[in-house]
């Protein structure tokens, strides 16, 4: 399948608000704190971080970590996630003077390796904060889209690299479909094409090679609970 096709294909999915956010640094924390857990469990976290007038540069960076450790518990990697909190609202602070959204405009390439520099800060969950925090025109090859890129042809052999080279090659510097395309294709991946595919259902299964090699059929169950944003650990 081709890329364009694959697009196409997606084009009815709902994904509008697909990462919701009151703002650049609440993106920023959610990107960190979904790592190696599930946005369902992150959710009622950053609510109590917003109730708890954290959900900024400067009072999360000076709220103390034995305080911080509580309010992050329910997502565990409790230890690890308030050293990267910490250590993020110190940066934007110091050397930002605390504006995030200031912090991620600016030389695309500059910003990308600033972010890459921070504890815990990975390809993608930097460019998930570049794309969504940022609107800047990076798109994310997470895990969930080298799988679907592999079982529909689109990109039979590559990695985060080369899955994000091929989307920003054929779509130069287009923020808006990054982040549908990205959005759509986590959205298949949870629903449809997990690591045991439920074919049933997916927008892609006409023509998906992966579908038509294994000989999957209506057996296949549809069907999960959506799922928002996955980072690397």
């Amino acid at each position: 399948m081709e890329l364009e096709r694959l697009c196409s294909l997606l084009e009815d999915m709902e994904v509008e608000g697909w990462w919701p956010s009151n703002g650049p640094f609440e993106v920023m924390v959610g990107a960190l704190l979904t790592q190696q857990t599930t946005w369902e469990k992150v959710v009622p976290v950053l609510e109590a971080l917003r109730r708890e007038g954290l959900m900024a540069p400067l009072p999360l960076s000076q709220c103390p970590a034995d305080r911080l450790t509580e309010l992050v518990r329910p997502i565990g990697f409790l230890h690890q996630k308030v050293r990267r909190l910490q250590a993020l609202s110190l940066y934007v602070m110091e050397e930002h003077g605390g504006d995030p959204r200031g912090m991620l405009q600016g030389d695309l390439s500059r910003r990308r390796k600033e972010l890459l520099s921070l504890p815990g800060i990975g390809p993608e969950t930097a460019d998930s904060i570049l794309l969504f925090a940022g609107g800047r025109p990076k798109f994310v090859a997470a895990n969930y889209v080298l799988r679907v890129f592999h079982r529909t042809g689109v990109l039979l052999d590559g990695d985060y690299a080369s899955a994000q080279h091929l989307v920003e090659e054929r779509f130069p510097e287009d923020t808006g479909l990054y982040m549908r395309l990205y959005a759509s294709l986590v959205e298949v991946a949870k629903s449809h094409c997990r690591s045991v595919p439920r074919c049933q259902g997916c927008p892609l299964r006409p023509e998906c090679r992966f579908t038509h090699r294994a000989g999957a059929g209506p057996g296949c169950r549809p069907a999960g609970r959506r799922g928002y944003p996955g980072s690397e650990g």
